[in-house]
């Protein structure tokens, strides 16, 4: 009996450098969605408080319900999140469709650095306007900066 190969077979067999670098961004975009599942959920006040980290600096409910932490009218929190979905769904799409890959990996750049800008322009607020900080924006920011390496890795290939 023949075995058919599905597209996740296809996926999942995909040595390509283009590929890997992918990965490794859905990766990343996994683990933000995990934070700011958390942040996400306390701004909803499903959880009326979350975890913080001891000391004056850190007061992650502050941050998390301060009149900066709302864009476009919603909490920042659900709209990372679907930033962080938008990058899964580009990589895996890019990786699906080799005709239209490098339009899908522009799209996803800009979904990235999107995110990278935001973080940046959050973690200053932080420091200068609230001077509080929220643990679990920090580690977003991480992981939306460390997203840039394999997203210069992916557009500079020349496959």
């Amino acid at each position: 009996m023949k075995q058919h190969t599905t597209v996740i077979d296809t996926i999942r067999k995909d040595s390509s450098q283009a590929t890997g670098y992918r990965r490794q961004l859905a990766a990343l975009a996994a683990l933000g969605l995990a934070d700011f599942s958390v942040i996400s959920l306390f701004q909803m006040g499903y959880f009326q408080k979350i975890p913080d980290l001891p000391g004056k600096l850190f007061d992650t409910h502050r941050v998390n319900t301060s009149k900066e932490a709302v864009l476009l009218g919603m909490p920042d929190g659900v709209i990372s999140l679907a930033g962080y979905t938008a990058t899964m769904l580009l990589a895996v799409a890019a990786t699906c469709f080799t005709k239209p890959s490098r339009v899908l990996d522009v799209a996803l750049a800009g979904v990235v650095l999107g995110q990278a800008a935001g973080a940046a322009q959050y973690l200053v607020n932080m420091a200068v306007v609230q001077k509080k900080v929220c643990i679990y924006c920090v580690a977003g920011a991480a992981i939306n900066f460390a997203s840039l390496t394999p997203l210069l890795h992916l557009l500079k290939r020349r496959d």
